[in-house]
C-alpha cells in the first residue's frame, strides 16, 4: 500500500495541501500520515531544573491539546470533499522538523511527501518556503509542494522536464503510474538552447514509452526558466515534475527571477524527484 506523509502546522496553506494528499491517496488506495512536529523552547539559565521541566511539560500538554483539537477539523475537511473514507494516521512528534521527517520516512517506509508552501519574505521563499526548500534538498523521496491558495481541481496534465538522461526514466516511469490512475496526460519537455538535440535519443525514448500517455515536447529557448514558464502555460499543467540533480539545482534552475514569475503568474504544484545515486 502506498504511504503519503503530510506534515502540517494546521495553517490555511497546509489545509489546502491536505486536499492534494487526500485526493492522491484516493486514486492510489493510500494511507495519509498526518504529521505535526513541534520543538521545545530553549530556556537559558536562571531557572531550576524542576521549573524548566514544568515549563516543558506545559508546552507539551498545550501542543497535545492543540493537536487533538485540530484532528476533527481535518476530518471535516475530508468529509466536506467526499474524502472522509481515506485512511489517515495522525502523528504528533517533538524535535527538529527535518530530523523527524527523515525518521518517519524511514520507519514508516513513506513513498512520498505532500506539503504546503508558505511564502514569507524574499522571492526565493515566494514559491517554496524555507521548510519546503530544506525538505526538497535533504529528503530522498519524491516531494509534492503545493503553493498557497492553489485549489485542487484534479490531475489531467502532468509536466516533466528532462535532459534525456537515463536516470530520468525512473521518475518518468513513476509518473506514468500516477497518470494512468488519474487518466491524465504527461507532457515530457526538453529545452534546447541552441536548437540542437539528440534526435536518436528522443526516438529511443518515444519507442520505450510508446504505450504510455506521454507526449514529448522540444522547446527552443536560450533561457531555460522562460521555456519552463511557457511550458506550464501552454499545457495548462496541474503538476510540474522535475529531477533534482545536485545541491545547486535551485540556484541554477529556479533563479530569483523565475521564482518570482512562477509565484505570481503561473502557480503550479511542483513534484521533485531526487536523482538516484549509482
Amino acid at each position: 500500500m502506498t504511504k503519503i506523509l503530510f506534515p502540517t502546522d494546521f495553517s490555511e496553506t497546509a489545509n489546502n495541501a491536505f486536499l492534494y494528499a487526500l485526493s492522491l491517496a484516493e486514486s492510489q488506495d493510500a494511507t495519509v500520515y498526518v504529521l505535526h512536529v513541534y520543538e521545545l523552547p530553549i530556556i537559558n539559565g536562571g531557572l531550576s531544573a524542576g521549573l524548566i521541566q514544568n515549563v516543558y511539560d506545559s508546552v507539551k500538554l498545550g501542543r497535545f491539546d492543540n493537536f487533538k483539537d485540530n484532528i476533527p477539523a481535518l476530518r471535516k475537511i475530508a468529509e466536506d470533499h467526499n474524502l472522509g473514507h481515506i485512511n489517515m494516521k495522525f502523528m504528533l512528534e517533538e524535535g527538529n522538523f527535518l530530523y523527524i521527517m527523515r525518521e518517519t520516512i524511514a520507519e514508516e517506509k513513506i513513498d512520498y511527501v505532500v506539503m504546503g508552501t508558505t511564502g514569507s519574505s524574499g522571492v526565493e521563499k515566494a514559491l517554496f518556503g524555507s521548510n519546503t526548500i530544506n525538505a526538497i534538498t535533504s529528503l530522498k523521496v519524491p516531494i509534492l509542494s503545493v503553493p498557497n491558495h492553489l485549489e485542487y481541481k484534479g490531475i489531467k496534465n502532468i509536466g516533466f522536464t528532462t535532459v534525456f538522461d537515463q536516470k530520468d526514466k525512473d521518475a518518468l516511469y513513476y509518473l506514468t503510474e500516477v497518470a494512468n490512475r488519474h487518466k491524465a496526460k504527461i507532457h515530457c519537455m526538453h529545452v534546447s538552447k541552441d536548437g540542437k538535440y539528440d534526435y536518436i535519443q528522443l526516438k529511443d525514448w518515444k519507442n520505450e514509452f510508446q504505450d504510455e500517455p506521454i507526449k514529448f515536447e522540444i522547446y527552443e529557448n536560450s533561457d531555460t526558466a522562460e521555456a519552463v514558464l511557457q511550458f506550464i502555460e501552454d499545457k495548462d499543467l496541474d503538476i510540474l515534475a522535475v529531477v533534482s540533480r545536485n545541491k545547486g539545482f535551485f540556484d541554477k534552475i529556479f533563479t530569483p527571477g523565475f521564482t518570482k514569475k512562477i509565484a505570481h503568474k503561473n502557480k503550479v504544484p511542483l513534484l521533485v524527484f531526487h536523482e538516484k545515486e549509482a
